[in-house]
């Protein structure tokens, strides 16, 4: 239950107000300002009704007292001898509102329930914040492998600055989740980050969409709207699929790179922004360069800092990681006993060449576990085109050969490609093949020496 304190020097409005309050909130009273500050640094209290006119200190003092002691504290200011001036200096001392006597009690009632829900509210987004943040720490972004940690360490070098960046990846290997823990490492992390996706739009819809538009600019636009670089003023903004923007729009966004600033849609007055540019695409961009569809010199603007997040057949030591991970994810959320898998559906994994990246794992354990009725998943709840499947390089050479040769080829060219993978490092290896290093030795002896 909320706790209130009310201060008034006189006692019929005290006892008034706590007759008010007292069946929905805990309630204490206090005389005088100081016997007020003294019970404020003993109990904890959610609001005070504070008496600006006082005989032994006057309310304005209280307040900046209470405030120094506990800033939460949400303060009401009540007064006979309201003026302009003195309202504007209890608000900018921190009060939250301020009534004049005499107050009907209703007006009064709602005035701090109205305090109390914006109290919670802004605690509510305190939290979400706070949570936010922790989300997208470096550490809840999985991934051990050597690639990987070269992308966590190039975020942990720039999330601080204020470059634009661009981002590379193919579809499902986690742009967007890059792109929310530099903002949430960033000094902009108390700010918006703003996220377009540039192929979900169609042209015409698009640049209304980044650069917002005044009423009237086009058939429809019946009232002004902000567009999403405003929205993401003093925050980032995030281009996802960058290489989808057309010739149309490229340069009016290189202007604004260069100069920070905006015109909406049917307006001839520019608006000074600040904001910071993360784009991502999983384009091949060099190609989209040499074909003239993408142009250089926004390219420059974009990528002054250019993280490439690798495939997950790149790094296939982290899909035990990853697979740990999306189980223990959806067990909760699904209600399900399935805590690990069989070995035959992680040798699966570590053979499948993954084109849908990490979110293609990911819908494959949660179906799996949505599926399973044991703590094992096993390969009957594996789809058929992942248990079907050997990635298409393992084929090379094996036209004419029988059965036990094309084994042997498919052997050589898994442990040449996990050698690769791993620099050579031969228990890591043996991990992605799913078998014993002193196996991976005898077969590296038998088909390398």
């Amino acid at each position: 239950m909320k706790k209130i304190l009310i201060v008034d020097d006189e006692l019929s409005i005290r006892r008034s107000l706590y007759n008010t309050f007292k069946r929905d909130y805990q309630i204490e009273t206090a005389g005088s300002g100081s016997e007020a500050v003294n019970k404020i640094k003993g109990d904890d209290f959610d609001l005070v009704l504070l008496d600006q006119k006082m005989p032994d200190v006057d309310g304005l003092e209280v307040l900046k007292e209470i405030k120094g002691i506990n800033d939460r504290i949400i303060i009401i200011m009540m007064t006979a001898y309201g003026s302009i001036e003195s309202s504007v200096e209890a608000m900018k001392l921190g009060a939250h509102d301020y009534i004049l006597k005499p107050y009907e009690l209703d007006e009064i009632k709602i005035i701090v329930e109205k305090a109390l829900r914006y109290q919670e509210l802004s605690q509510e987004v305190i939290s979400l914040k706070a949570a936010l943040s922790d989300r997208f720490q470096f550490s809840n972004i999985i991934g051990k492998s050597k690639k990987m940690q070269d992308v966590f360490q190039c975020v942990q070098d720039t999330a601080a600055t204020t470059v634009n960046m661009l981002i590379l990846g193919e579809s499902g290997t986690g742009k967007e989740l890059i792109a929310k823990a530099i903002h949430y490492n960033s000094r902009r992390h108390d700010k918006q980050l703003v996220i377009v996706n540039c192929a979900a739009l169609p042209e015409e819809l698009l640049e209304s969409e980044i650069f917002g538009h005044e009423k009237g600019a086009f058939t429809g636009a019946d009232r002004r709207r902000t567009g999403k670089a405003e929205d993401a003023d003093g925050g980032t903004l995030f281009l996802d699929e960058i290489g989808e923007l057309s010739r149309t729009i490229q340069p009016k966004l290189l202007r604004f790179l260069q100069d920070g600033r905006i015109e909406r849609l049917g307006s001839n007055t520019p608006i000074q922004l600040d904001v910071r540019i993360i784009a991502a695409t999983n384009q091949d961009i060099e190609s989209a360069l040499a074909e003239g569809t993408f142009r250089k010199d926004l390219y420059y603007r974009i990528n002054t800092v250019t993280i490439e997040i690798p495939p997950l057949r790149e790094r296939r030591e982290d899909i035990p990681l990853l697979t740990d991970h999306f189980l223990s994810l959806y067990a909760g959320a699904h209600h399900k006993t399935v805590s690990s898998l069989s070995s035959e559906v992680m040798e699966l994994f570590m053979n499948y060449s993954w084109p849908g990246n990490v979110r293609e794992l990911e819908k494959v354990i949660e179906r799996g576990v949505v599926l399973s009725k044991t703590t094992v998943l096993s390969t009957d709840q594996i789809p058929d085109e992942i248990k079907e499947a050997v990635p298409a390089k393992h084929y090379r050479g094996l036209t004419g050969k029988t059965l036990s040769e094309s084994v042997e080829v498919l052997e050589k060219n898994m442990i040449k490609e996990a050698l690769d993978e791993t620099g050579g490092n031969r228990e890591k290896a043996a991990a992605i093949l799913g078998i014993s290093l002193r196996s991976l030795q005898y077969k590296i002896k038998k088909y390398f020496s």
